[in-house]
């Protein structure tokens, strides 16, 4: 079969399991869940937006570019164009690193680069951010294995697609310097410094410095998901803090059973490997060592972690430790595609019959899906579309006819929310994007029952008033906050707090959300230098960007004929 059917075949079966994992995404309304949080429509003057502000920019540029995005293409159609092509992508890369290998050996490597617990886990927990920097690692690694030909659009496009956060974008260039480091640091540097630079000046630039709560190391520390232990849970891409989005079939023997064999075969596989392309098994084992160290440090050594993070507060990006499993997936996806081929080809030899083969390579193929079934049908239905309430909608019309100044607060103050038009699945609230106003939200984050100190000084300024009962609403005011925004139906809703005395109810008080206004509140907001600082730093993204996808379309009716041609001369071996 030719070059390019392979390629197709490819193409196709990824596309299928990330459509199969898509299954219960029809029709109308968004996927919310934990940190995954879209909304009908943006408002692209908001400081926030852009990492102009006191909060930490986490969101940053991930919500400006969905925002930006959502203007031309519709959010719900975007949401689901994101999730599905990340996981198809991923799969597709993966195969590419083993492009001269025989089709079921590349149809293993993009299975379980796709479909594997960290997916899972990650799809669950609203990190998508995570899934499209997963989906790029094995084609910055495309870009820069051979030195003498560096494919520079495809290295900026898949730099840009891992810089949408702040972790993401650190290991974008990790695997960018450990794969291609003979290929040209400076320039590898240099254009992540550029695609990065918007989260890189709003964090340089933030009215404090970046501060993180040691306590958060023993809280983030990988968990046992099953009779394997944390250590087979790390080892088979698993392991996170969260024991609510482990899927079911992790917990089972069944799935333990599975996964022994498919580390075997893995094993199996890096000694194949290391016979036939050295050149490629060693950066990606490099990564992986580093992807399962980070992930395994605050389970082994969480005192060195917490002091580090005392001692320096940025480096509290590390704290999730398992999220840096990212970087070992395309080692873990080549390794097993390497045992299926090992394994193939063996069987074909006891049978004395290549055909044989196909039986090998097909039972190794089958052991990710068998593992972990539950991936389908939207990880088990825990991800399914809901619509905002009519409420929403009504509060936002509210809010947007306020003539008051200063910023919008959302009560209770709490980051997450289980409302029960979404099924009663947790989310961030969903409140701190849907206006049109500034918001000031709460990011003390409790995880495994512990309380971890917020990051935002602004943040921890209103919990004070909050708390205060001598507080009435002119304190808000002097915060800058104008609106007041309660959530009727979050726990707590039902109960104001002391700081709201004197502050004026607009629109229904019977309402799910009830909106409040304050007088003289002055609108916070960062200096013009700032702006200056990071609008720059959007600008060097967007231009850097914008020029490789120029390239990449000048380009594209070249590769169109060429596929074309290639496909209507098929050469069959």
């Amino acid at each position: 079969m030719s070059h390019r059917w392979r390629d197709l075949i490819v193409v196709q079966w990824s596309l299928l399991l990330a459509l199969v994992v898509a299954l219960p995404w029809r029709g109308s309304g968004f996927l919310l869940s934990y940190d995954m949080v879209w909304i009908p429509s943006w408002t692209l003057d908001r400081h926030d937006l852009w990492g102009v502000g006191t909060a930490v920019p986490r969101a940053v540029p991930s919500d400006g570019v969905i925002a930006l995005l959502s203007e031309v293409v519709d959010p719900v159609v975007l949401q689901r164009a994101v999730l599905i092509g990340a996981i198809a992508l991923g799969g597709v890369g993966a195969a590419r690193l083993v492009d001269h290998c025989g089709l079921g050996v590349r149809l293993v490597a993009a299975t379980y680069a796709l479909w594997n617990p960290f997916v899972a886990e990650r799809l669950v927990l609203g990190q998508w951010p995570v899934l499209v920097a997963l989906a790029c690692f094995p084609w910055i690694v495309v870009a820069v294995r051979d030195p003498k030909a560096v494919r520079g659009v495809v290295l900026t496009l898949a730099l840009a697609g891992t810089a949408l956060s702040v972790a993401t974008g650190i290991m974008g260039l990790v695997v960018a310097l450990v794969a291609g480091w003979r290929s040209g640091v400076l320039r590898i540097v240099l254009l992540a410094l550029l695609v990065n630079a918007p989260w890189i000046v709003a964090t340089v630039t933030r009215f404090e410095p970046v501060t993180s709560d040691p306590d958060g190391v023993t809280a983030f520390a990988a968990q046992s998901e099953g009779p394997l232990g944390r250590l087979g849970a790390l080892l088979s891409l698993g392991g996170i803090w969260n024991s609510e989005v482990v899927p079911s079939s992790r917990t089972t023997v069944v799935s333990a059973v599975l996964v022994v064999v498919l580390l075997l075969v893995v094993v199996l596989g890096v000694v194949h490997w290391a016979r036939s392309d050295r050149r490629l098994l060693v950066p990606l084992a490099v990564l992986a060592v580093v992807g399962h160290a980070i992930a395994a440090w605050g389970w082994l050594a969480p005192g060195t972690l917490e002091d580090l993070i005392a001692w320096q507060g940025a480096t509290g990006v590390l704290r999730d430790g398992t999220r840096y499993l990212a970087l070992a997936v395309p080692f873990h996806a080549l390794a097993l595609a390497h045992g299926a081929g090992f394994l193939g080809a063996r069987v074909g030899s006891l049978a004395q019959d290549v055909r044989w083969s196909v039986v090998g390579v097909v039972a190794v193929l089958a052991l990710p899906l068998a593992a972990l079934p539950d991936l389908a049908n939207g990880v088990g239905g825990r991800l399914t579309p809901v619509e905002y309430p009519a409420s929403w909608e009504t509060a936002a019309a509210t809010i947007e006819s306020s003539t008051v100044r200063g910023d919008l607060l959302v009560l209770p103050f709490a980051p997450y929310r289980a409302p029960s038009w979404n099924e009663s699945r947790p989310v961030l609230d969903p409140a701190g994007r849907y206006f049109d106003r500034d918001t000031v939200v709460d990011d003390a984050l409790t995880v495994s029952d512990v309380t971890l100190a917020g990051e935002d000084p602004r943040a921890a300024d209103v919990a004070a008033v909050l708390d205060d009962p001598a507080s009435t609403s002119v304190d808000l005011a002097r915060l800058g906050l104008g609106v007041v925004l309660v959530d009727v139906e979050a726990p707590g809703g039902n109960v104001l707090p002391p700081a709201l005395s004197g502050a004026r109810e607009v629109g229904s008080p019977d309402a799910d959300l009830r909106v409040f206004e304050i007088d003289g509140a002055r609108r916070v907001a960062a200096t013009d230098e700032v702006v200056t600082a990071v609008t720059v730093a959007w600008s060097l993204a967007a231009l850097t960007v914008g020029l490789a996808l120029l390239v990449a379309l000048a380009r594209l009716p070249r590769r169109v004929r060429d596929a074309a041609a290639a496909l209507a001369r098929p050469t069959w071996t």
